[in-house]
């Protein structure tokens, strides 16, 4: 038992200078994940889905703000244009309140995005528009042809719960 725990206290000592640096981002790769971020919100703004699925891997996965499951580029842009033809038809994407990165594996990282939408028509159900905000978590991979989304999640962000976070009560 005492070997291995001087075996496990080893490994641990030599691997804490890659443990510590696995959530940095390189200064280079974070400009480049942020460019992309900016590109897809002019692209919303602009509402030209071709471009907003562009820096997308081919098969990414989307999850949206009320749970709709999309799989792969094409139906991500199918999805997005048929909405900005109805309740996203005079929206804006307003720039991020906060974007954190952390890289979770050499050439993966997850970007967690705060953000509002403005001008949305109200939802099928009648009710306007979550103002709250959003939250946008992204996975990005780096590929040959530079970083791309493989996965995102949407949730609307209720500014009234968050008021009451357990994990942050005092």
């Amino acid at each position: 038992m005492r070997r291995f725990t001087l075996a496990a206290i080893a490994v641990v000592i030599l691997l804490s200078p890659v443990l510590s640096q696995a959530s940095e981002v390189a200064a280079a790769d974070a400009a480049a994940i942020r460019a992309v971020i900016e590109r897809q919100r002019e692209a919303w703004n602009r509402h030209d889905m071709d471009a907003y699925v562009v820096d997308m891997t081919p098969d990414v996965d989307w999850i949206n703000i009320v749970g709709m499951h999309w799989k792969g580029r094409e139906t991500v842009r199918k999805a997005h244009a048929a909405l900005h033809k109805c309740i996203f038809a005079h929206s804006q994407s307003m720039p991020p309140e906060s974007v954190e990165l952390r890289e979770i594996a050499p050439g993966v990282v997850v970007a967690i995005k705060i953000s509002r939408i403005e001008g949305a028509a109200p939802t099928a159900d009648g009710k306007p528009y979550p103002e709250g905000g959003n939250i946008l978590t992204l996975v990005f991979v780096k590929t040959d042809s530079g970083w791309r989304i493989a996965h995102a999640h949407n949730t609307p962000i209720s500014r009234e719960a968050a008021a009451h976070d357990p994990a942050k009560a005092q």
